[in-house]
């Protein structure tokens, strides 16, 4: 049967509609994605950063609650550590920085020594033991677990000490850099250390010879101070790398991968992400750490005569607290 004129234009037009894209066609539209990946992808690893940096801050604002009732309960005491008594083998307090919160830590990981800090009896923690756990995580066990017991992992359960962005690729062990480790909250308990420098390189380190050195209450007396004065601007907790970056006095990269941006807690309770470029000193626009890198370091407040806080070198703590 003859086809009309209509119909052998529409077979036509269904040819066409059947034969789909041509190749320069698909190259162009796979060009265009690449291209549009290649802007996004950037802009979504950053937001996807902010948001983790977002929440490290709201578990910083969380732990200066704790913090204030701690201060509340104690007389303006901050727990540095739990002794006032050094190792043996040592010549001052082997401060960790984590002794105020978080879960107890544990024993080992793979390619590590054993960490002190958790193998040693008399400054090993338990889950309800470190001092601001009782406002976060209040009826925790007074005692430990073994690791077989199913309850282990799920003591150790205390998102607020975690920052997301604590990998394990970031944080410095002691020795350095440690890629075999997991992140320092799996490890330690906590991803936010304590200010423990100036306790550890001032009232340790120039006291703790003293029978009785009472060292922890220099320290506190000394916070006491910074409370009075400067509790705005007085950085009392942090997340790890700004440890490294003070306490080496080196710029450095934060966990939210800003260069010598850290998010930080103060002694007021607020928390804040900012520019603490430690390669100049201790202190900067809105902080102030009062670190030393060591002892006998000439920029050290203590060893200063320039600097404000110089005046309370030889301070001398109150009785009790």
């Amino acid at each position: 049967m003859a086809m009309n004129g209509n119909s052998a234009i529409g077979a036509r037009g269904a040819g066409r509609r059947r034969a789909g894209f041509t190749l320069i066609e698909l190259l162009v539209v796979i060009s265009i994605m690449v291209l549009l990946m290649s802007i996004l992808l950037p802009a979504l690893s950053s937001a996807r950063e902010q948001a983790k940096q977002v929440k490290c801050l709201a578990n910083l604002k969380q732990i200066g609650v704790a913090m204030l009732c701690y201060f509340a309960d104690e007389r303006d005491w901050f727990p540095f550590e739990k002794r006032n008594e050094v190792l043996p083998g040592l010549v001052q307090p082997a401060l960790h920085g984590f002794h105020y919160g978080g879960h107890p830590g544990r024993q080992d990981y793979p390619g590590s020594e054993q960490w002190w800090g958790y193998v040693h009896e008399s400054f090993r923690d338990t889950p309800g033991g470190r001092p601001f756990n009782q406002y976060l995580y209040p009826g925790l066990p007074r005692w430990d677990l073994p690791p077989d017991d199913p309850q282990f992992e799920i003591v150790r359960r205390m998102p607020v000490y975690e920052c997301p962005s604590d990998d394990g690729g970031f944080w410095m062990f002691e020795t350095g850099d440690n890629p075999n480790c997991r992140s320092l909250y799996w490890f330690s308990g906590n991803s936010y250390d304590c200010n423990y420098h100036f306790p550890r390189n001032w009232a340790a380190a120039r006291f703790a010879a003293d029978v009785p050195s009472r060292w922890l209450q220099r320290a506190n007396a000394f916070l006491r101070i910074q409370l009075q004065k400067f509790s705005g601007t007085f950085i009392i907790i942090f997340e790890d790398p700004f440890d490294s970056a003070q306490w080496n006095r080196i710029p450095r990269t934060g966990w939210h991968r800003k260069w010598n941006r850290h998010n930080l807690l103060f002694l007021d309770g607020h928390a804040a992400n900012l520019l603490t470029n430690t390669a100049d000193g201790s202190r900067g626009l809105g902080w102030k750490s009062a670190s030393g890198n060591a002892p006998d370091d000439p920029e050290a407040w203590w060893n200063d005569p320039a600097d404000p806080d110089y005046v309370y070198r030889d301070l001398m703590p109150r009785s009790g607290h």
